[in-house]
């Protein structure tokens, strides 16, 4: 599941075969990221679907209570950082 911010790449992954939602799709059943939802909501959200699926985020603080809660969490800049790195 992709936050808000990354409802692009929820599209991009689908083209190419990877099982991917937006927070809106799955909490609200549209993909109209307009209407907010807040941090609170979207870690109750998970903690319900627990081993389910993984957040991915570039929302530091929400990453932050996922983790806090055990909830499986992609911080993207984590990915890039890592790669950079990997690839000096």
């Amino acid at each position: 599941m992709t936050d808000a911010q990354l409802s692009g790449l929820a599209k991009e992954l689908r083209a190419v075969g990877v099982e991917c939602q937006t927070v809106h799709k799955l909490m609200l059943g549209h993909e109209d990221s307009r209407m907010k939802i807040s941090d609170p909501e979207i870690v109750k959200f998970l903690e319900s679907q627990k081993g389910l699926m993984t957040l991915i985020t570039m929302d530091s603080e929400l990453a932050e209570y996922c983790s806090k809660f055990g909830i499986p969490v992609i911080r993207v800049q984590d990915i890039i950082s890592r790669h950079i790195q990997s690839s000096k």
